[in-house]
């Protein structure tokens, strides 16, 4: 039992000393509470009569241990930390020695419930660094050790590095995290190659013949002196060793120099090593499938941009813009307090705006690379039909004179852009031509291609349009058949979503602001504004950041997209466009 430790001992007892510890002697509970008070936050042990005991009075409730003294009665553990003791059985050398079996019964206690909770902590903490660390606090503090460190080696295993270290006589900043070599003769060298635990009971004393040795220069630059050290491998369940805890100096309650490691030292790190090289293989394991599920998505991304080249980069842009105004979001406690959020939620944004038109797999081919009005082989097959039906026309005549102008300006009337009132006379005058050729009759326009030629906008006839919007759907319905982990299982809602609006005149399934997120509106923001301010496509120029603003704006307005965010965009997206930009370089 520490010194540090009160000891409260009743009056009636009559005992006012002992011989390694100083008593509080005490009339009633009162005065207790008040020494208490008087001490602050401090450990106690409370010895008392067994009249007294009311299991819930705070006095008894918060304190280290409790010794109940009764009479005629045998030594027995009520609980954990609750003893009963027989007063004529015992004097004050006695008690001193109950009162060390109940420190050390206490502490073993203590430590039994530290080993589980970090077992606990093993199995369940995700981010590595805090793990680490939790890791190198309860060995130092389980076994006395003023230092300690957790190295890692990497894949190739031809390296070690630390990623942890802590001494109490330092600030941790003085060491600096780097690989090292792998290096057989150093303490950490050794055990990761060999598997064996080392127990060096003074650093300096090591026999000249020892396969390992010691480098005091860290110790001469710091100016300290490293004597017991412990050196345990980090093994997984296969054997294969990931790496090595190091304790240094351990100290015990009767000295002031650093004693040697127990036996119960090093069963406890290599038990709890064993746990912490799970957790590193499954946290490494975990790394990997993250990796790989990453990569499967920017190589399912790319796959589809080539069967779509026209909008290259279109996803991994706007998954770019959705992550930089989220973040932003995330940020503002008045706008999150509209939006059930988590820690999933941007690991679903990222993914769900990266895959967002992943639909388009099932778009034809012949429709994602439409550029003008008309197919490539329908503008040919129209130019040699004119062509075959010219040959028959009178010459002089109005007619001719009128096809063979249409003819001239077929390729320009085929690009997709508003049609002036000349154009669109022209091509009304030679949809109503019909050629006679040899008894055949040969329209110089036919209805399909009429339809094509008076596109209002863009390159898609209303059928098209109906088709193409369907790569939505074919979204949800395609990433609705994976298996997604639970973290990621909103990923097919959220990504069939970006062409909803909050009035329910979206598609495809006109959702309205009461079904949509946080997510599906940044979203739909961002897949606007790339589509707008992309390069120049062959159905239009790129537009400044100004003008795509000022349409969204007006999307705003007719209530279709959300004001709020819509307003945040506007306010940094000079910064995001440079942070888009820099994460695309990244990305290349």
């Amino acid at each position: 039992m520490a010194n540090k430790d009160m000891v409260f001992v009743p009056s009636s007892l009559k005992i006012e000393r002992f011989e390694n510890r100083t008593p509080v002697v005490y009339e009633t509970f009162a005065e207790v509470e008040a020494k208490l008070a008087e001490a602050g936050d401090v450990p106690y042990i409370l010895i008392m009569l067994m009249h007294d005991y009311q299991p819930e009075l705070p006095v008894i409730k918060n304190a280290k241990a409790v010794l109940i003294v009764s009479f005629d009665c045998k030594f027995k553990q009520l609980d954990p930390r609750v003893f009963v003791v027989d007063g004529e059985k015992f004097d004050r050398f006695s008690l001193e020695y109950i009162l060390d079996f109940i420190g050390i019964t206490i502490d073993l206690y203590n430590k039994i419930l530290e080993n589980a909770q970090i077992s606990i902590s093993l199995s369940v903490e995700k981010d590595p660094n805090a793990l680490y660390g939790q890791i190198l606090t309860f060995l130092r503090k389980a076994t006395n050790a003023e230092a300690g460190t957790l190295y890692l080696m990497n894949e190739e295993h031809d390296k070690i590095y630390f990623v942890s270290s802590q001494n109490s006589r330092f600030d941790s900043k003085v060491f600096e995290k780097r690989e090292i070599p792998f290096n057989k003769r150093s303490f950490v060298g050794y055990v990761c190659d060999k598997g064996e635990t080392l127990n060096i009971p003074d650093a300096y004393s090591i026999p000249q013949d020892a396969p390992y040795t010691f480098n005091s220069d860290l110790d001469k630059k710091l100016n300290y002196k490293t004597v017991s050290i412990i050196t345990v491998p980090m093994k997984t369940a296969t054997g294969d060793i990931v790496g090595a805890v190091q304790l240094i100096n351990k100290f015990d309650k009767n000295s002031s120099e650093p004693v040697p490691f127990s036996e119960f030292d090093t069963i406890l790190l290599k038990s709890l090593s064993t746990l912490a090289a799970v957790s590193v293989e499954n946290n490494n394991l975990l790394l990997e499938t993250e990796k790989l599920l990453n990569n499967m998505i920017i190589s399912s991304v790319k796959a589809i941009e080539q069967r779509d080249p026209i909008t290259k980069g279109h996803s991994i842009r706007v998954a770019a813009y959705t992550m930089a105004i989220l973040k932003r979001a995330l940020q503002n406690p008045d706008i999150v307090k509209n939006y059930d959020v988590n820690k999933n939620t941007l690991k679903v944004a990222e993914t769900a705006a990266l895959l967002h038109d992943f639909g388009k797999v099932g778009v034809r081919e012949k429709l994602l690379m439409k550029q003008h009005r008309l197919y490539p082989e329908e503008l040919e097959t129209m130019k040699w039909r004119i062509k075959y039906a010219i040959a028959f026309m009178k010459d002089g005549s109005d007619d001719k004179a009128l096809a063979q102008e249409f003819l001239s300006k077929l390729d320009s009337l085929d690009v997709p852009r508003p049609h002036d009132e000349a154009e669109q006379k022209l091509i009304s005058k030679a949809a109503n031509i019909l050629v006679d050729a040899n008894g055949e009759k040969i329209e110089l326009v036919t209805s399909k291609e009429l339809v094509y030629l008076n596109i209002p906008r863009g390159t898609f006839t209303t059928e098209e349009r109906s088709d193409m919007e369907k790569h939505v759907l074919y979204s949800y319905e395609l990433l609705n058949s994976i298996d997604w982990p639970l973290s990621l299982k909103a990923v097919p809602n959220v990504a069939a979503a970006h062409h909803e609006k909050l009035d329910g005149s979206g598609y495809p399934f006109h959702k309205t602001a009461a079904e949509l997120g946080i997510i599906e509106r940044i979203l739909a923001i961002a897949d606007i504004y790339d589509a707008l301010t992309a390069k120049d496509r062959p159905y239009k120029k790129a537009i400044p950041p100004e003008v795509a603003v000022s349409i969204i704006g007006k999307e705003v307005e007719s209530g279709k997209l959300d004001q709020v965010l819509f307003d945040l965009f506007v306010a940094c997206r000079e910064d995001v466009d440079r942070e888009v930009d820099a994460s695309l370089t990244e990305v290349i």
